[in-house]
Order: structure tokens, then sequence, then C-alpha cells
């Protein structure tokens, strides 16, 4: 007499909607998740920076020299952010129906979260790296963000040519802490980017190669005309060279404001053509993060759901 109503109530049960997990939990999972996906390039990274230190502490012990870290930003950062989402995405088919999205989850949401798992152990790398900068820097007996004294010219030099000891003026700069921040904005923007291709296209390691092949014949046939000065060329300083461009993002400019000359003298020196400023570096970040989000959604937006739940 009890059998119909077992029937009944499993009917009901499997026609009604399974409780979705929270966000908190999902993302949590994909951390983790993330994180053993990433161990053979962590596993990488740490066997190339104990080669870097083991030089390192060579160098100082041969030399007794102390290393000093300075203020001047490296762009590795920027390249392991831009790199980082094809190791995240390396294992998981997006396109079409895969087990990944058969998940009790909204794409986009689960799409985004799995950005965001990344996102996190890229800034533990990062971290990981400014504190074996401190630690390596602490070991040898330097010092850590000393103030610089800049030589600064304010113009380049008209082809090349020496440049005189009396048109130079030093200048003290001391970055202060804010300078701590970019290795970690400049990691974003381009992971933000990297991750809006990866999700975005379904070959994108094409697109990149065609990208840098149409550039690189476009650039070709510019210099066969003569047009020294045509889209391309401009376009990439454009991208890179401008006030905002790449280098404010990665460097804070630092890297395009200096240059090695050689002195009238016959003595070489970096000198600088003005003083860096991180206000350019505070409006770039604001800039390409700004279009890493919006492309990273109209990325995701592509793997949205077409049926009704």
């Amino acid at each position: 007499m009890t059998e119909p109503t077992f029937q009944a109530t499993g009917l009901r049960v499997r026609g009604a909607r399974p409780k979705l997990p929270r966000m908190r939990a999902v993302l949590l999972e994909q951390v983790r998740v993330t994180g053993l996906a990433l161990r053979g390039a962590a596993l990488m990274a740490t066997a190339l920076v104990a080669l870097v230190t083991l030089f390192a502490v060579s160098q100082v012990l041969s030399r007794g020299a102390d290393l000093t870290l300075n203020a001047w930003p490296t762009q590795l950062p920027g390249l392991l952010g831009a790199l980082l989402p094809i190791a995240v995405w390396a294992r998981d088919q997006y396109f079409g129906p895969a087990f990944l999205w058969t998940l009790p989850l909204d794409r986009r949401r689960h799409a985004l979260a799995k950005v965001l798992a990344g996102w996190v152990w890229l800034m533990v790398a990062v971290a990981l790296f400014a504190l074996w900068l401190l630690a390596v820097t602490a070991a040898s007996g330097g010092r850590a963000l000393p103030p610089e004294a800049l030589l600064v010219l304010g113009s380049q030099p008209a082809g090349g040519s020496p440049v005189d000891p009396g048109a130079l003026r030093t200048v003290s700069w001391a970055p202060g802490l804010m300078i701590w921040a970019l290795p970690f904005t400049a990691a974003t923007a381009p992971y933000l980017l990297g991750s809006a291709l990866v999700l975005g296209v379904r070959r994108p390691l094409r697109w990149v190669i065609g990208a840098v092949l149409a550039y690189t014949l476009a650039s070709i046939a510019s210099e066969a005309t003569g047009a020294l000065d045509w889209a391309p060329g401009r376009l990439l300083r454009l991208l890179v060279e401008s006030r905002y461009g790449l280098d404010a993002l990665l460097t804070g400019r630092i890297e395009l404001l200096s240059d090695p000359v050689t002195l009238t003298t016959g003595k070489s020196v970096i000198i600088w053509w003005s003083v860096p400023d991180l206000a350019d570096w505070r409006t770039a970040t604001v800039l390409w993060t700004g279009a890493g989000g919006l492309a990273l959604w109209a990325a995701v937006s592509r793997h949205r759901e077409r049926r009704r739940a």
C-alpha cells in the first residue's frame, strides 16, 4: 500500500531543481584544483629560482660584493601574467560540450571563478618573487630600494653623439613604498588580457602567430615602400611607448626613460630623459586593467547558457 507513495515521492525528487553550490565553495574548490594543475609549472619555476640563487650566492662569495635591490621594475611579472592563462586552461575543453560545462553552475560564473583562482595563484607567485628578492638582498648585506642618484639630461642627444658632463644634473629619486605594488598590477592586467584571449577564441596560439606574422609583413612592406612611419610601427609605439602604454604598466616607464650613453670624457653612464613619475603607472594600470576586465567579460559571454534550466 505504500508503493505508490514512494513512487510519487521519487517523481517529486527527480523533478525538483537541485540546490546550487555557493559561489564561495566553488571558488575555494577552483583554487585547490587550479593549484594542483599548476604544480608542474611551479616545480620548474622553483628549480629555476634555485639555480639563480646559487649563482647569486657564488657571485657574493667570490667578489665579496653586496646585492642592492634597486627600484627598477622587471618585466618578469607581466610576462608571467600573460602566459599563466595558457597553463590554467591547458587541460580544459571549454568550447562545445565538455565536462567543464556539466557542473551545476552557470558557465560564465564558472569561467570567472576559474580565472579568479588562477589570479590568486599568480599573486602568490609574485609575492614569493618579491620575498625572494628581499631575502637575497638581506643575505648579501645589501640595501632594499635605497635613494637613487639619477643623471638627468632632459633630451636625447642627436645622432647618439657624446654627451657633455656639464649638461647633466643629478637628481635624487626615492620611489617610496608604492613601488612594491607595481609587480602585482603589472601581472594582473596581462593576466586578464591573456585569459580573455584564451577564452574568447578557439585557437589562441594561431591568433598570436597570425598577429605577429601580419605585423612583420606589414613592417617589411612599409620599409620597402619607404613609409617608415606607417600604421604598424605607429600602432606598436602607441601601445608600448606612449605615456600610458605597456611600458608604463609594466615598469612605470622606467624602461624607456633611461639609456646608456658615452660622455665626452669617454666614460659610459646611464642617463635619464626625465625623473620617473608613478602617476603614469597608476593611470596606465587603470586603463589596461579596465580593458582587460571588459575583454574578459566579452570572452566569457561567449560561453553563456544557451538553454533554460
